[in-house]
């Protein structure tokens, strides 16, 4: 047998807190944005204090939401100039955590190489090898071109 369920009682106090809930649970699109710009300025100022905290500014970032999609969560990405960008979020599954990506242009000019960045460490060890190629990325056996191994250019 169906049992049919029946809402909270009007005015009940679990009635209220739905009302409360469905009134509040929602950020607007601009409090992602802000939420997002935010969460990337701390997380570079606080896990690469000796690079990007020291040359990405808290403005520096632009924020984007989520569209309402459970996967993904807001986003962040700055510009650090000769095509490169930064691109920061937080995973959408139980461990939330920060993940930030550098973008880096293809020396093919077709499109970017995501490089994921650990930590201060990894990032140095990229740059590194971005310094010969002014902050290209070079791939092995590409011929660039239409079949650039990369992520088109939007």
């Amino acid at each position: 047998m169906t049992e049919t369920l029946t809402p909270p009682v009007t005015g009940s106090p679990l009635a209220v807190l739905f009302d409360i809930v469905a009134t509040t649970a929602r950020l607007t699109l601009e409090e992602e944005r802000d939420g997002a710009e935010t969460a990337a300025a701390d997380h570079v100022y606080a896990a690469y204090p000796d690079t990007l905290g020291r040359v990405v500014d808290h403005d520096a970032w632009t924020g984007y939401p989520a569209l309402h999609d459970p996967d993904l969560q807001p986003s962040a990405v700055a510009h650090l100039g000769g095509g490169l960008w930064l691109h920061h979020t937080i995973t959408a599954d139980a461990d939330y955590r920060d993940v930030l990506t550098l973008l880096v242009p293809c020396t093919c000019r077709y499109g970017y190489v995501p490089s994921l960045i650990e930590d201060e460490s990894d990032l140095q060890e990229l740059l590194q090898e971005l310094r010969p190629t002014g902050g290209h990325a070079v791939h092995s056996g590409d011929t660039g071109g239409p079949y650039c191994a990369s992520t088109p250019a939007a």
